[in-house]
């Protein structure tokens, strides 16, 4: 089946490209808004991966003609939010304390949001 991946990523990491990965095994690459047609057979998994920063392995059984992949809400959310408080809290507490609780939590961040940081949605009627 003929099946249509779409990276719309939005500003983060628009620069580098994403591996997309069928059956554990490098099928193509995806820059920023770039649109893939593969042909594959049902059923298949299916994972994108950056370096460490990975989508879960989705399993597929029956195939939607259109994927997209997206970056975790999550991330776009508070990681903006963590970046700021930590450095203007660095910059204005100046407490060797703080900076590493900040330090700690970023990294406790990372590891949690590594294999979560892209999502594969099914697109269904334009509508994700």
């Amino acid at each position: 089946m003929k099946t249509t991946f779409i990276r719309k990523t939005g500003f983060y990491g628009m620069g580098s490209s994403i591996q997309l990965r069928i059956n554990n095994e490098k099928r193509s690459v995806l820059n920023h808004e770039q649109k893939i047609t593969l042909d594959l057979e049902v059923p298949f998994t299916m994972q994108v991966t950056f370096y460490w920063l990975k989508s879960p392995v989705y399993t597929v059984k029956e195939a939607k003609p259109v994927y997209v992949i997206t970056m975790n809400g999550l991330i776009l959310q508070i990681y903006p939010f963590l970046f700021l408080a930590t450095g203007l809290g660095a910059v204005f507490l100046q407490n060797l304390f703080f900076s590493f609780f900040a330090v700690v939590v970023m990294f406790a961040f990372f590891f949690y949001i590594k294999n979560r940081a892209y999502l594969i949605k099914e697109e269904n009627y334009g509508k994700l």
